[in-house]
This record gives C-alpha cells, structure tokens and sequence, in this order.
C-alpha cells in the first residue's frame, strides 16, 4: 500500500517529512493511496485514514482529523494497483505542537507477514492558525 499525494483546495501536494504541509482546522485533505493485491472476487474493505502524532513512542490517531469508509475491490485473478482517495476534514488540532503524520490502513488485513496493510508518510504535516 502506498500513499501517492494529496489534495488541499484544488492544489495536489507531495507527501514529505523534508517539507511538512501546512494545514489547518476546517480543511479537507483528499488522500489518494494504491492498493496493491489480487483478491479472488469483488471484496468490500474498510479504510481508515487519520492524521497521527508521536506521544511517548505510541502512534497517537487524532480523532479530530480522522475518516472511516469501505471501498470496493474489484475480483482479480493477477496483481492489479487499486488506486483510491479518501477525504479527512480537519478538526481543531493544537497548532504548534509538533509534526504530523498521515495513514491509511486496510482494517482486518494483514500481509504474509501478519503486520497490518497500511501506509504511512510521517512528519509531513504542520498545523496553522
């Protein structure tokens, strides 16, 4: 699974820790992800995508900047790129404490290796008043 960039307003940004996006309270970010997998038929998985801090080493998902849905993944015999987006309004967040990450996980799957399906791009946001 991977992040590729995201939306605020009618500009699309690239993801980095080197140059943290500026957002705000009351904006949306439109997150657009690759899914990459094959599944046998039309599957319906639940997507989460949240804003995150690191608070004493534990990945803390701020609910105040944080989308639940599902999305449909078409049946595939072969390897095949889900491309998605999912929308996250921003909530009043603390501006000034710190970098943000940003994530999105596949509920209930896991890879061969039973770790979660998820993407992650950490440190690329900044709050603002």
């Amino acid at each position: 699974m991977q992040i590729g960039q995201v939306q605020v307003g009618n500009t699309l940004y690239p993801l980095s820790a080197e140059q943290p996006l500026q957002i705000k309270a009351g904006d949306v970010i439109r997150v657009f992800f690759t899914i990459s997998g094959r599944v046998p038929q039309d599957t319906e998985v639940e997507i989460w995508a949240s804003v995150y801090h690191y608070a004493l080493g534990l990945l803390n998902k701020q609910e105040m900047a944080q989308t639940k849905g599902v999305t449909i993944l078409e049946g595939s015999v072969e390897l095949k790129d889900y491309e998605r987006e999912v929308d996250i309004n921003i909530g009043e967040i603390v501006p000034g404490s710190g970098l943000y990450g940003l994530i999105v996980e596949l509920r209930g799957y896991e890879d061969a290796e039973g770790n979660p399906i998820e993407a992650k791009v950490a440190d690329c946001l900044e709050f603002t008043t």
